[in-house]
């Protein structure tokens, strides 16, 4: 598959998944159903921490990588803690000053924003 095809593609799983997970969590916070909000957060954390591990495994395999402002954008939309513990586990874009500061900020300001909604209520 050439480059642009697979990356087109990436882009809208990418995209779709994106969707799906914000709109369990706003269906769910709209409905005051906690367990909602909980599932869709869980979608991106782990859709998150899966692009960094095929990230991984296509440096090692010399594949077609995912970009790094998806595996940024990915933390930045609900997926921070999956973004942070996936660089962690597989040691993936841990030399990166931008990845290494910017994942645990946002991963940091997220469950502040978390914390705030559940309990100022």
């Amino acid at each position: 598959m050439r480059h642009h095809k697979w990356v087109t593609r990436h882009r809208q799983r990418r995209n779709a998944v994106w969707v799906a997970g914000w709109l369990l969590v706003l269906c769910g916070w709209w409905l005051s159903r906690l367990p909602f909000v909980a599932a869709g957060l869980l979608v991106l954390n782990v859709y998150a921490a899966g692009l960094m591990a095929a990230d991984k495994r296509a440096a090692r395999r010399g594949g077609p990588r995912v970009p790094e402002a998806s595996l940024l954008l990915s933390a930045l939309v609900g997926g921070g803690a999956g973004a942070l513990l996936g660089m962690l586990a597989w040691r993936h874009k841990t030399r990166h000053a931008l990845f290494m500061t910017g994942v645990p900020l946002i991963c940091a300001v997220q469950i502040v924003l978390i914390w705030v909604c559940l309990f100022n209520q």
